[in-house]
């Protein structure tokens, strides 16, 4: 259940962040289709791989907790990191780019979510529904209040220090080591 609620969590977090860097640049309708599309999409990638990832499990943990000391090393200055990111996207004017853009990034935010409810028999969807209705709300609490973001920024890669932690114990505990 903890799992459940956690990696939801996360993953829909990003998701929110992105949709924040996102609708800097615009904030049309268009970018929450686009945005809806990959989630389908995540879904039934998660569904149609959920056979072939399910003995590799560890490896995605693995991954994650890699990703997450990469992140905790690397997002110390945040806010610079995600002035980066808008700059980047301002100068992106196709609407074909701002398309795979966002529907690659939703589509592999939510196989990961998808893949974690699938694969995980212990696997709680109230929690993770739950996990989804705290990410919408910071997600409009951090669009209207600057100071929320600016605290978010100064000081969330100590976040990732704490989820590189815990999922790199869950590579090892699916490795069946400890």
């Amino acid at each position: 259940m903890i799992a459940s609620f956690t990696v939801t969590l996360i993953e829909c977090l990003e998701i929110a962040l992105i949709t924040l860097l996102l609708t800097k640049i615009s904030a049309s309708v268009r970018l929450y289709i686009y945005g809806i599309i990959g989630l389908v999409l995540g879904y039934f990638a998660s569904v149609a791989l959920y056979e072939l990832v399910e003995d590799y499990e560890w490896v995605g943990y693995g991954i994650l907790s890699l990703m997450l000391f990469y992140l905790f090393f690397r997002g110390k200055d945040m806010a610079a990191h995600v002035k980066e990111h808008i700059e980047e996207i301002q100068s992106v004017t196709k609407e074909l780019v701002i398309f795979v853009t966002v529907v690659t990034v939703y589509g592999r935010e939510s196989f990961e979510i998808f893949a974690q409810l699938l694969l995980n028999e212990t696997a709680s969807w109230s929690a993770a529904g739950a996990a989804v209705i705290v990410a919408i709300v910071a997600f409009f609490i951090g669009q209207r209040n600057k100071k929320i973001n600016g605290f978010i920024f100064t000081w969330g890669h100590w976040v990732y220090l704490g989820l590189a932690l815990w999922f790199g114990y869950e590579c090892i505990e699916h490795l069946h080591i400890i």
